[in-house]
């Protein structure tokens, strides 16, 4: 079964944060997410990989997870909270 799956970098002082998790648990979407809250390091170097400069960073991926070893299809950076909402908001249409 192929199935879209979120993966997000966030950090645990951040309201954004919260909300981007908040809004895919509400549409029982499934997700992952890295706290980065003690990595600055890390993280700046995320945002420099993604060109985004704020927490959340939000990739959307298609995963086949039809045998034990799930497969990433496709994976796509999205954004933060704002690009989130937009796009499962277009779902919904």
């Amino acid at each position: 079964m192929v199935e879209k799956h979120y993966v997000l970098v966030t950090k645990s002082s951040c309201p954004h944060c919260e909300g981007a998790l908040e809004l895919l648990k509400s549409k029982n979407s499934s997700f992952i997410y890295t706290d980065m809250e003690n990595t600055k390091q890390i993280l700046e170097e995320t945002k420099k990989q993604s060109d985004w400069e704020t927490v959340p960073m939000i990739w959307e991926q298609l995963v086949d997870w039809s045998n034990t070893s799930q497969k990433v299809l496709s994976s796509q950076f999205i954004g933060g909270l704002e690009e989130l909402e937009q796009s499962l908001n277009d779902e919904d249409d």
